[in-house]
């Protein structure tokens, strides 16, 4: 797909695997071979979970694959000019940096918006053994900068990024994508860009699928199945979603799910009409001893 006359070009990335991403996946086993039930797993990824976690070292070998993928993308585009936009979320942050290298830019912006729904948490075990998400440790801008070398302009020049929000729900994770697809589309970012520009977000797989329905004007129906709500929905192995991914899937998360360190490549004109180029691109990592889920 040759960079089309005044059309721009978005390229969804997901995170490469985290330890977080493995729990979800032990847990996901417990419920699917009954040894656990929903609730018990729901306490149990709860009580297991980081705040922000790192890469898993499953993740860091994605990362390698990752990285020559996103090293042909100038011939296989067509593009010429290249921005990364990151979540600050540390496994994004960890992703990102290898794209800039790979396509030896010199930065990338950390956007706030770019999150994971829920964003931040820390999961509380309350005396009546309920759970409370609470606020939970950010980083702050200048760590970002300090670790990553990253554009931290648009994050609060102290604090914690998120200045301390704590968890968030998934309304205002659908209203945090609907403003990005706005200046997503917007004739701005067009003229700023140019038809030989892509632009690559880093982000996560539940934000990535609510934009990806925004974007193409596809209902968010299934939001309120968050995965990090209900656990049951984490950890899916790519062979129980083979007959979800169909056009009815029951949710926005499983109709637009990217795997770990995979990517979808959009293409938008100035009009702001929306084409998928690619959807959820695996190949990378197929037969190269990677995890893919």
């Amino acid at each position: 797909g040759q960079a089309s006359s005044g059309n721009m070009k978005i390229l969804l990335i997901r995170h490469a695997q985290s330890m977080n991403n493995i729990v979800q996946a032990q847990v996901h086993t417990k419920i699917t071979s009954g040894k656990a039930s929903e609730q018990q797993a729901q306490d149990e990824w709860l009580s297991m979970r980081q705040d922000d976690p790192e890469l898993s070292p499953a993740g860091k070998e994605q990362l390698k694959r990752l990285m020559e993928h996103a090293k042909k993308l100038p011939k296989k585009s067509g593009c010429k000019r290249f921005r990364v936009l990151t979540s600050p979320m540390r496994r994004a942050c960890e992703t990102a940096k290898v794209i800039v290298g790979a396509l030896n830019l010199p930065t990338a912006e950390v956007r706030g918006d770019l999150c994971e729904v829920g964003g931040i948490y820390t999961a509380q075990r309350s005396p009546n053994g309920q759970f409370n998400k609470v606020t939970g440790r950010a980083m702050e801008a200048m760590t970002i900068k300090q670790q990553f070398g990253f554009d931290v302009s648009s994050l609060p020049p102290s604090g914690p990024w998120d200045s301390g929000r704590g968890f968030e729900g998934t309304t205002e994770a659908i209203q945090r994508a609907e403003r990005l697809s706005s200046w997503l589309k917007s004739a701005y970012l067009h003229n700023e860009m140019g038809q030989d520009g892509m632009l690559l977000l880093v982000s996560h797989a539940d934000f990535l699928a609510l934009l990806m329905a925004v974007l193409t004007n596809h209902s968010t129906s299934g939001h309120e199945n968050n995965p990090d709500i209900d656990v049951s929905a984490h950890g899916i192995t790519e062979a129980t979603l083979q007959g979800l991914m169909a056009h009815d899937a029951p949710s926005v998360y499983q109709k637009f799910r990217i795997s770990l360190a995979c990517t979808t490549l959009l293409d938008i004109s100035p009009e702001g009409k929306v084409r998928v180029e690619w959807m959820n691109k695996k190949s990378h990592l197929e037969g190269k001893n990677c995890t893919i889920s």
